[in-house]
Formats: structure tokens, C-alpha cells, sequence
């Protein structure tokens, strides 16, 4: 008796995988054996709602405010504070709730498992927890709760709009078309503490838990930390029978829907369109839902599909972006997914897109059955790049499917092996295809989405808000409004009871020095030595190269901005576009850019530019924002050809009329989605208020863009003018492109790639020619870089403009703030680590701001964190429902801890430690993460083992460094003197919020809109 092995199966014939049941409870647990420094756990529940009560999502918050065993708010993520983790997680799907927690190493992972378990099979679900997390009514007559201000964030966005109004015409009386999130007046009204132990009691059971492991962890060891829980699991009795979530079945579609559905906006300018077909039954028909995902991508992916050549490359394009979705389903719905729509075009997008699936359908157009041969391989070595890239989620998330709609052992084998499948698709001929969009797109009823952003929408809702409120005060009355107040003190009271010390401590923090990181190591130009079988010292400008255990091999290029004019910079956005985008000249020969776009398609895994790195989007610039960053990823066999497109791409694309025209139409309609998320303009806002008018961040921002791209679109209309766009172009790629502003990253197994039988050297050879450096090599090499706080405003600068602005954003119902100040700007200077922990002690999950900010309801996320390569300093909140209340606890708790009398405790200080040095032993999870890692380990100027040094000085912090740091840094966060704020928020919420925060003595100037914000 106990656990017994079901299956084994190679996840695409890499990763190991098995199965287990256990005969004394019916728990499953599946254990993945990942190679990498972490252990991850996934512990999810099949979950169905038939009403937007929002039980599942409730629910999911409440699990983390005690259990029998434990029945303490917080002491779950304390004690993951010092199992080498950092708190934990979960999410609400609408068929699923998954609990997550990752750790560095195994022995934490072990420690914590049986504590979780019990917080999600025996949870307190008291009231006082009801009132904090889910929804209350303040003193004042405003709702809160995390639950709430989370769905207050969401529930009118026009994606959550048009999403929802999508399932519920495909999913008519089906839990699938279920808010389970929760809907606000649901919330308010509806849903109750009773209703989530109902709910509780029906769906968390042993026999429907999925216990997901990944990482290097022994099967025994988690059975024998499971031991615990099984003896509860049978002390408290055999339960009743369980019907499994998700049976009944989903009913076809009787016949077509189109509806038109608004959302609020400030500017009524672009929506977007879904059009959505229900699919293949995930139950029984895995094989040939795999089937329609190569059939949609082929139809939406790049430049060179027929649904973007027809709707978004031309100069006169339906949308900027048009992607796929399958909502995996018991019955799956597929959908295609059209952004920033033009106001007007929405109603024909329809009517356009049947025509064409009509088209290939009924044989007038046909299939291009080689680029279906190259979507598919892509398919495939995206499939095994995601187990390099993200192989924890990537195991996950395939088993959680088969756990919801598996049938037998043979599904487990399917869903972690979808590459098998795919190979046997290369040789389906065109009538298969044909046959399948005819069956599940051109013959079949679907559901068509046009959500369209509305001026008078966005004032309907905010005068209801206001009427609605100010109706429930009038209810409440004087004394329901005290008695309101008392509930939430009450509850706040009885939720911050903590845990007796002894509880915490008795948990052993596990050593952190024998946790593996993933081996590399790194060659550079200027090193003696090279990799097998290539030179770095003959290549045309400054190179590193990193050796590491990988399939693939990553090439990174970085161009230096530094010398363009002011006049030139905003060329960098469109010029990136065009780049991957445009007609290449090869010899005497115009290659089209269709062509282009198909060899990218065939002979990469990934190709993508971007400024910096990890920036957040086209008009947002990563860290190290000077360089232009060219990523491409590409098997170890397509190595010459990644290079030949490298250079083609840098150095012979050819800039037209035509793909300037439709490159920067594109952009233009890209701009209207952005401006709707407050988060992204806040962060937007605040850089631009810090950095010079002549840096990258300013002069690629999106409302400076907007005016740019506009005026470019003008200037192409006449000839001459044209011209001058073109040769501008040409001037900027010319400059960025010198071989002394170029510094090259590659990462590969180069023992394998000297396997080959290739000369890893030839390739580059062709750059030297392109660069002029075979006949005048550069005289030395180096990385061309430039540290982003160089870009900053001087502090004279900074004392002359307004340094607290408040912007009006009718698209968003909670507030967004972004707070800086000087800091750091040395990644090796000393006073980081000591920094780093001083914040992870106030920011942990159950810490100091926790509590005060997210347990009270103020706020959804908070954060303060160093960047070091800005100099900076960041505090923000993140969807506040009250930004000053969530601002002022800050501001009190941080000044608390500075200063010889603050008091550190040792418990939190020492769960603080635990978790910053996963935190820090995270960034390199992966293959690719080690990759970014080391890539950024130039930039930043520090050694390749930085994070691995890095975590192992934290335990050397002691009480006397927090003091000297926090006292130098933290102190003057909140000074408003020496800082920089904003706050994006709903217009009707601005006088009120500038009223708070000149009640704690910051003013701010409010401004009107984006327009009239420092980002035009």
C-alpha cells in the first residue's frame, strides 16, 4: 500500500515524467525531473462555479489565512520565507485553482509541502478573513478587499469584456461562461463566507488534487513528507462519493452570434475583435486540437500569413495585431483575436475574415504547403525550446490538462509529447488541412466580439459609481458606517493575531551553499583561450561566448545608440520594425520581404529587437536602454544561416515607401491599447520625468511616437519628403551598425557545435565585409555600452520641474503610483545586499507592508526595489483602491525602520534572508535565464557567478548594516524634496487624491490627461 507508479513518459524526449497515485487517499502526485537549482510545486484542484460569485477566486485568497493545524493569517508564507522561497501563489482559471510555491533546492521544498497541504485541504475560512480579503465597506462607505480591488482593476477593460461576453454566447448555461473571478455586485451582494465553505467542502478533497512537482527531487522523499497529511487525510473519515468537475457535456453552437459590447475610454479611437469557433473535444480528440493550433498559426503568425498580409500589412490595415487563442476547454474553443481595430473597421472584420477562410476552403486560394512545413518545424523546436526557456510551467501546464480531460494513461504520453504528433503532420497534404478549417471554421456557427472603447461609457460607469456609493452611505447612515469601520477593525484585529514564535522557528532554514546552479562559463575576446573550433579574436567586434548545456544556440546583438543626434533618435522604433520587416537585397536581387519574413519563419526558434532588454514593449525600453538588442535563437544546425540573416538583417535590408508606410501605420494604431494600461503609463510617466529630453527613453516614448510616426506617415505621401525619411533611416541604422558601437553574445554547447563538421569562423566573414573591418580591423575591442543613469537628468534639472503629478486615465478604475529617488548605481558597491535585505524584510509576503497594505484592502501589489543601472530607487502600488491610505502606511512603516531605535525583528529578518536568496538564486531557473544572466553580467560589469556571490553574502548582512543602509537610502524615499511621483488614476478620483496627499503635505499638480502630461 501507498504510492503507486502509474506512468512513466519523456517529456518531447527530454524530460523524465512520472505518475503516481496513492491507495490510502486517492492523492496524485507527479513528479518532473527538471535539472536547474529550483524546486517548484503546482497543487491544483479541478474547480466549476455556474454564477459570478467568484467562489473559485474567493476561495483561492482565503486558503492562505490559516489552516487547523496552522490557524494563523501569514504563517504559511513566513515559514516559505525561510524554506528558501518567496511566499507562494496561485491562480483561478475557470476550469482549474493551482497553488504554487518554488524553493532553491529540495530540503525546503519537503519542509513546506505538508504545511500547504494542510492550508488547502483543512483552511480556517473565518469571517474576519472574509472582510479583509474578499470585500468590506470602510468607514467612509467605500468598498475594498483584495478580491475586490483585483476584479475593480479588471472587470472593465475591454479585453475582460470581450473575453467574457465571448465564453458566455459560446458556453450558454456552462460553468465555462462564469465570471469566476467575481463580479463586482456580486461581491458586494451575493457572495458570502458560507458560500465559500460549501464550495470548499464540494471541490478540495484529496481525490481531486493534483500534486505537480519539477525540479531534482526524489519521489521518496516527497511521499515520505506527504506521510503527515495521508494520516489527517484517513483520521478524518471516508467522504462522500465524488463526481469529477466538467462532465456535462457542452452543447454545439445552434447558430451564429455577432454583438457589440463597450468599454470605457478616454479616447474613442481603436477596439478590438474576437471571432471564435468551438474545436475539437480536449477529452477525446487531443491529436486534432493540436491539429487546429498548427492550422491557426499558420493562418496569424508573422508578417507572411495570409490573415496579417490581408488585414494589418497594408497601408490602409483592420488592426495592428491579430493573433490566436485555444481555450482548452472539455469542448476547446478556438478564436482569432484582432487589436487596435480603427473605429469603423470593426463591423467588416468578419465579413473580411470568412471571405478568405472561404477562399482557401473552397480551393480558390491555395495552402502554401511549404511554409505549413516550416510552421510546423518551428512548432517543434518552440516545443523543445520551452523546456530550455520555462521547462517547469512547460511540464506543469500539460499536466493540468491532463488532469482536467485525460482519459487514460495514454493521454499523459500524448499531452507531454505533442512533438511526436507534429512530425506526423509534416507529410498531411493540403486536402487535410482543407478538410479541417472547412470542419471547424467555414462550416461550423461561431461567435463574433466587437468591443469598441466608449467616452460616454467611461462617464456612465463613473456617475453610477459615484450615485451607488454615495446611496450606500446614505443606507449605512451615520452608525452603519461606524459599524462598518468596527467590522474591519475587528477583522483586521483578529487577522494580525500572529503566530507563536516558536511555530516559525521550529522550521530549519536549509543551507543554501549546495544548491546547484546551472554550469557556464564564458569566453571573451580579449581572453587567450576560445570555445572548440572557433576564434573569437578574428570576429569583427567584441565578443563573448558562453558555454553551457543547451540544444539551441542563442545569438545577441547589441548596437549602440549613443551617437545619433537628437534629430535621428526617434527613427530607432520604426527603424526596428523595418528591420525584421523589409525586402533584403542580395547581389543585384530585391528579395521581397515575404521572403524574408518565411526565412526567419524556416530557419529561426526566435527572432525579436527590441531596445535594451526586457522591455516591455515597442515603446518601452529595457535596462541597458542606449543599446539596440537584436535576439536570435536557432538550432545548432541553422547556425551559418542565423548569421548570414543576422547580417542581412542589419546590413542590406532595403527601406521602401510601401513597408515604411505600412510599418508605421501599424505602430500608430499599436499606441491606442497601450495608453489604456495604467500601470505601463505610470511607469512610462515616471522615467520620462526622470530622464534627459535627448535619451532613448523620452524619444521612443509612446505619445512622442504617436506625433512621429504620424508625421512620418504625412512626409511619405509626397516624394520628396519621402526621400528624406528613407536616407534618415539609412543615416540611423548606418551609425548604430558601425562596427565599434556592435558587441556580440552567443551562447551554444560548443563541444557539441564543434561536432558538426562546420566552420563555426567562416560565417562571421561575411560581416567583416559588410563592416569594413576585413581590410581595416578595429584597433581594439570592446563592449560599446553606456549605464542607463548616465541618461538621468542632472539634480538641477530635477529641482525645477514638478516633481508630483497626478494623470487622469479614464480606462482604469484603481490607481497606479510610481515613487523614485537617487540610489545606487554600482551593482559591486557594498551597501547592495545590505539594501536588498532591508527591503525584502519590509516587502516579504506577511511583512510589514504587507499586512498594513494588501491586508488591509488598500492595494492589490506594492513594491520597492534598487535598480542599479538607473540609480534608482523604486516604491510603487499596483491597482490601489486607496492609493494615499496604501501610500501613508508606507511612508509610516518605512520611517519605523530607520534609524538606531528601529526595531528588526529576528523572526521576519531571518525568513527575510531565506527568501531574498531564492529570490536572487531564481534568476537563474533556467536555460535561458543563465543566458540572459550572463549576457547582462557585461553590461553590468560584474563577474559570471554575480548571483551565485551574491546570495551566499546575505547571511553576512548583519542588524548594523540595515541601519546604515536604510538611514542613507530609505530615509529620503519619502522626502518629497529628493523624489519623483505619480499617480495614474480615474479622473473622478483625482481631486480626492490630491486632497489626501496635501493632507500629509505633498502637493501635487493634477493633470487633465495623457496629453497634457510630460510623455508628449
Amino acid at each position: 500500500m501507498g504510492f503507486q507508479r502509474l506512468v512513466t513518459a519523456k517529456a518531447n524526449e527530454v524530460i523524465l515524467v512520472h505518475k503516481y497515485r496513492s491507495d490510502l487517499t486517492g492523492l496524485t502526485v507527479v513528479v518532473g525531473e527538471v535539472e536547474g537549482p529550483v524546486v517548484n510545486g503546482y497543487f491544483t484542484l479541478a474547480t466549476e462555479a455556474y454564477d459570478d460569485d467568484g467562489l473559485p477566486h474567493t476561495l483561492e485568497h482565503l486558503i492562505f489565512l490559516g489552516s487547523e493545524k496552522y490557524p494563523f493569517k501569514g504563517i504559511l508564507d513566513l515559514v516559505a520565507n525561510r524554506c528558501l522561497a518567496s511566499g507562494t501563489n496561485a491562480w483561478t482559471d475557470r476550469d482549474h485553482t493551482c497553488y504554487t510555491m518554488t524553493t532553491a533546492g529540495s530540503d525546503g521544498f519537503l519542509t513546506l509541502l505538508p504545511v500547504y497541504l494542510d492550508h488547502i485541504l483543512y483552511p480556517t475560512l473565518s469571517d474576519a478573513g472574509f472582510v479583509t480579503e474578499v470585500h468590506h465597506i470602510s468607514g467612509d462607505g467605500i468598498d475594498g478587499g483584495v478580491v475586490y480591488c483585483e476584479m475593480q482593476g479588471r472587470e472593465n477593460t475591454g479585453e475582460s469584456r470581450a473575453n467574457l461576453e465571448m465564453l458566455r454566447a459560446a458556453y450558454p448555461n456552462s460553468g465555462y461562461s462564469a465570471e469566476t473571478g467575481g463580479i463586482m455586485s456580486n461581491l458586494r451582494n451575493s457572495t458570502s463566507i458560507d458560500k465559500v465553505r460549501a464550495y470548499h467542502t464540494s471541490y478540495y478533497r484529496p481525490d481531486n488534487l493534483y500534486i505537480i512537482v519539477t525540479g531534482q527531487i526524489r519521489a521518496e522523499d516527497i511521499f515520505a513528507a506527504l506521510e503527515p497529511i495521508e494520516q489527517k487525510i484517513i483520521s478524518k473519515g471516508v467522504l462522500p462519493q465524488f463526481t469529477k468537475p466538467w462532465q456535462t457535456p457542452v452543447a454545439p453552437l445552434k447558430a451564429s452570434t455577432n454583438m457589440k459590447v463597450e468599454y470605457p475610454a478616454d479616447e474613442e479611437d481603436c477596439g478590438l475583435v474576437n471571432v471564435a469557433w468551438l474545436g475539437p473535444k480536449s477529452t477525446t480528440e487531443y491529436d486534432e486540437l493540436t491539429d487546429c493550433s498548427v492550422l491557426l498559426r499558420y493562418l496569424t503568425d508573422t508578417s507572411a500569413s495570409p490573415i496579417q498580409r490581408d488585414f494589418i500589412e497594408n497601408e490602409d490595415p483592420d488592426a495592428s495585431n491579430v493573433s490566436y487563442s485555444i481555450v482548452e476547454n472539455s469542448r476547446s474553443l478556438l478564436y482569432i483575436g484582432f487589436e487596435n481595430v480603427p473605429l469603423g473597421k470593426e463591423d467588416g472584420i468578419f465579413q473580411k475574415l470568412n471571405d478568405l477562410l472561404i477562399s482557401f476552403g473552397g480551393g480558390k486560394e491555395k495552402l502554401d504547403m511549404t511554409r505549413m512545413t516550416n510552421v510546423i518545424e518551428r512548432y517543434r523546436l518552440e516545443a523543445l525550446s520551452s523546456l530550455e526557456s520555462n521547462p517547469h510551467d512547460d511540464i506543469a501546464f500539460h499536466l493540468i490538462g491532463e488532469m482536467l480531460y485525460g482519459t487514460n494513461n495514454d493521454d499523459f504520453e500524448k499531452r507531454l509529447n505533442v512533438n511526436r504528433h507534429l512530425m506526423s503532420l509534416k507529410v498531411k497534404d493540403e486536402h487535410f488541412w482543407v478538410s479541417l478549417l472547412n470542419k471547424y471554421f467555414v462550416n461550423a456557427n461561431h461567435v463574433v466580439v466587437r468591443a469598441v472603447p466608449s467616452i460616454k461609457e467611461n462617464l456612465r460607469i463613473a456617475s453610477a459609481e459615484l450615485l451607488r456609493i454615495e446611496e450606500q452611505r446614505k443606507i449605512l447612515g451615520e452608525n452603519g458606517l461606524k459599524e462598518k469601520s468596527k467590522m474591519l477593525a475587528d477583522a483586521m484585529a483578529s487577522n494580525d493575531i500572529l503566530p507563536p514564535n516558536e511555530m516559525i522557528t521550529s522550521f530549519p532554514v536549509p543551507p543554501a551553499e549546495a544548491i546547484k546552479f546551472y554550469p557556464v562559463e564564458v569566453f571573451r575576446t580579449s581572453d587567450e583561450i576560445s570555445p572548440i573550433g572557433i576564434n573569437l579574436r578574428s570576429l569583427p567586434f567584441y565578443t563573448e561566448a558562453y558555454d553551457l548545456h543547451t540544444n539551441f544556440c542563442y545569438l545577441k546583438v547589441s548596437l549602440n545608440t549613443s551617437e545619433l543626434t537628437a534629430e535621428l533618435r526617434p527613427y530607432l522604433v520604426l527603424l526596428m520594425e523595418l528591420l525584421i520587416e523589409s525586402p533584403v537585397r542580395r547581389g543585384n536581387k530585391l528579395i521581397p520581404y515575404e521572403e524574408v519574413v518565411a526565412a526567419l519563419e524556416s530557419n529561426t526558434v526566435e527572432t525579436t529587437i527590441e531596445l535594451g532588454f526586457k522591455a516591455s514593449s515597442r515603446f518601452s525600453v529595457g535596462s541597458y536602454g542606449n543599446n539596440v538588442t537584436l535576439h536570435m535563437q536557432v538550432s545548432r544546425e541553422k547556425y551559418v544561416k542565423g548569421i548570414e540573416l543576422i547580417g542581412e538583417l542589419l546590413y542590406h535590408t532595403t527601406f521602401t515607401t510601401e513597408r515604411i508606410k505600412v510599418c508605421a501605420t501599424k505602430l500608430v494604431n499599436e499606441i491606442a491599447q497601450f495608453k489604456r494600461d495604467g500601470n505601463s503609463i505610470a511607469k512610462e510617466i515616471m522615467r520620462a520625468m526622470c530622464y534627459h529630453e535627448d535619451s532613448n527613453v523620452r524619444a521612443c516614448s509612446l505619445l512622442k511616437q504617436s506625433k512621429f510616426l504620424t508625421g512620418i506617415l504625412i512626409q511619405m505621401e509626397q516624394s520628396e519628403f519621402a526621400a528624406d525619411v528613407i536616407a534618415k533611416l539609412n543615416k540611423t541604422r548606418a551609425i548604430i551598425t558601425l562596427p565599434e558601437n556592435i558587441s556580440l553574445h552567443m551562447a551554444a554547447d560548443w563541444q557539441a557545435m564543434g561536432r558538426l563538421d562546420i566552420d563555426l569562423n567562416q560565417p562571421w566573414k561575411l560581416l567583416q565585409i559588410a563592416t569594413g573591418t576585413f581590410e581595416n580591423p578595429l584597433p581594439s575591442k570592446r563592449l560599446s555600452a553606456v549605464p542607463d543613469w548616465m541618461n538621468l537628468i542632472s539634480k538641477n534639472q530635477y529641482a525645477k520641474k514638478p516633481n508630483s503629478l497626478i494623470v487622469k486615465l479614464g480606462s482604469v478604475e484603481s490607481a497606479f503610483l510610481f515613487l523614485t529617488c537617487r540610489a545606487i548605481r554600482d551593482f559591486k558597491d557594498p551597501d547592495l545586499v545590505p539594501l536588498l535585505l532591508s527591503l525584502q524584510y519590509l516587502t516579504q509576503l506577511e511583512g510589514p507592508l504587507w499586512r498594513h497594505i494588501r491586508g488591509q484592502g488598500f492595494a492589490y501589489g506594492y513594491n520597492i526595489a534598487p535598480r542599479p543601472n538607473e540609480g534608482l530607487l523604486y516604491f510603487t502600488l499596483y491597482r490601489a483602491s486607496n492609493v494615499a491610505a496604501a501610500f501613508k502606511e508606507a511612508m509610516l512603516i518605512t520611517r519605523n525602520h530607520i534609524g538606531d531605535l528601529a526595531c528588526w525583528d529576528d523572526t521576519l529578518l531571518e525568513s527575510a534572508r531565506s527568501s531574498l536568496i531564492y529570490e536572487i538564486i531564481a534568476r537563474e531557473n533556467s536555460i535561458e535565464k543563465v543566458v540572459d544572466a550572463s549576457v547582462l553580467s557585461c553590461f553590468k560589469n560584474v563577474p559570471l557567478n554575480y548571483n551565485q556571490a551574491l546570495a551566499l553574502q546575505v547571511r553576512e548582512v548583519t542588524k548594523e548594516d540595515l541601519i546604515r543602509v536604510s538611514k542613507r537610502y530609505l530615509e529620503k524615499l519619502f522626502t518629497n524634496s529628493e523624489t519623483c511621483m505619480i499617480i495614474v488614476c480615474h479622473p473622478d478620483k483625482a481631486s480626492g487624491i490630491e486632497t489626501a496627499f496635501g493632507d500629509m503635505g505633498i502637493s501635487t499638480k493634477v493633470e487633465n490627461c495623457l496629453e497634457d502630461s510630460i510623455l508628449a
